[in-house]
């Protein structure tokens, strides 16, 4: 693998530049389901409407995930479990390999595991906001800004909370692997040049540097467990405690030669490719283990509009991304139509997360509040071709989040 050659200096980037950059930072954490999000999503008016009309044709019927696995879907224990909760904002969702299914309550900073019976459990978090609780219960450490969960292999669960990664152990310890605790912000657009952090050299201890250079990290893990990091500048791999980066080089055009930049979210699939969206606009990329990176062709794989896909590897190994209710299976360098959520009645469903159960059920929470969308947020499940809702925001529950 080749290895990117470390700056030594902080990059200076100008006015514009900079504004480019924090925009694409906001838009790609725009799936933190913040206060002002949530509120303006409510009174959004006929922009929604228009959007979604163009984006969607008729409705599509869900088609079948090809599935490895067949597991009953009775729910099987994953994390120790807290006290019971509600959940009021559905963020980063993931599935444990036991089937439970993970919810980031992002308005509480917690995770939740959802009980069969449709309640929900605490596995992680107090509900207050802090970077305190490593090395104890996971239930009593304190989370700054939960923005993506992945399951490993022997059922741990890492966060990204903030500027560092932390695992929850099956035993229900948490710990951070990556990234040190805080959450720098970028500055607002002003005439002065901005100074944005460093490039991370290659082998730099795991625990002794920020992992959100563009306040917008995000992980995801190989089926052998290996962990991977973008930092929305840079794709990392974690190896024994340190940080191997990973050059990426675009081939063919238009970006022929240049190396990604202002990525979005990442999966890797059986053959240990990174896929990657957002990268030199809005698209989907494959990175192959010598770093080259292809685009990934399709009419819907390169979109505008300010969304980034959300990436996810499916239990047939290969990796799956959204374009509002659709999904696009990545084969090689193409970007297959895959399936889309069913829609209910006028309401479209556009995700915002998703996660695969190992039985081939995806679930996925929704964007609120548009004239054309549900005006309270959902948590469905699509499963045998069928589509159900596991959850749905109500009226209570904005209350809380504007509290």
């Amino acid at each position: 693998m080749t290895l990117l050659q470390p700056r030594t200096e902080p990059r200076h980037v100008g006015t514009r530049d900079a504004e480019v950059l924090i925009r694409e930072a906001r838009r790609l954490r725009r799936r933190r389901w913040t206060v002002g999000l949530v509120v303006a999503a409510v009174v959004g008016a006929g922009l929604g409407w228009a959007l979604a009309a163009a984006s969607h044709g008729p409705s599509t019927p869900a088609t079948r995930v090809h599935r490895h696995l067949l597991i009953s879907h009775d729910f099987r224990p994953g994390l120790p479990e807290g006290p019971y909760a509600n959940l009021t904002v559905a963020g980063p969702l993931a599935v444990a390999p036991s089937g439970a299914l993970y919810v980031a309550d992002v308005n509480r900073e917690r995770v939740l595991v959802r009980l069969p019976d449709g309640r929900f459990r605490v596995v992680a978090g107090d509900g207050k906001k802090g970077v305190a609780g490593d090395g104890g219960p996971a239930i009593d450490a304190e989370f700054l800004d939960i923005v993506d969960m992945a399951v490993g292999p022997d059922g741990s669960l890492y966060v990204v909370d903030g500027d560092r990664v932390r695992v929850i152990s099956p035993n229900g310890t948490i710990s951070t692997v990556a990234g040190i605790p805080g959450m720098p912000t970028l500055p607002p657009c002003c005439d002065r040049p901005i100074t944005l952090p460093p490039p991370i050299a290659n082998g730099t201890p795991a625990r002794s540097v920020s992992i959100g250079q563009l306040n917008s990290a995000a992980i995801a893990l190989s089926e052998q467990g290996v962990l991977y990091i973008s930092t929305g500048q840079q794709l990392l791999r974690l190896d024994a405690g340190a940080l191997d980066v990973i050059t990426t080089r675009a081939i063919g055009p238009p970006y022929d030669g240049a190396p990604l930049n202002s990525l979005g979210q990442i999966a890797v699939d059986a053959q240990g490719n990174v896929i990657v969206s957002g990268g030199n606009g809005w698209a989907i990329w494959q990175v192959a283990p010598n770093g080259v990176a292809t685009e990934v062709g399709s009419p819907n794989a390169r979109r505008s509009g300010g969304n980034t896909s959300v990436l996810e590897r499916a239990p047939d190994g290969a990796v799956y991304g959204e374009s509002g209710a659709t999904f696009l299976k990545v084969q090689g360098n193409r970007a297959i139509p895959g399936y889309s959520f069913p829609q209910t009645g006028r309401s479209y469903f556009w995700l915002t997360f998703f996660a695969f159960g190992p039985d081939g059920a995806v679930y996925a929470d929704e964007i609120p509040g548009f004239s054309a969308f549900d005006k309270y947020q959902q948590l469905r499940v699509v499963r045998d071709d069928r589509s159900s809702v596991l959850w749905q925001q109500t009226s209570a529950d904005v209350v809380r989040v504007a509290s």
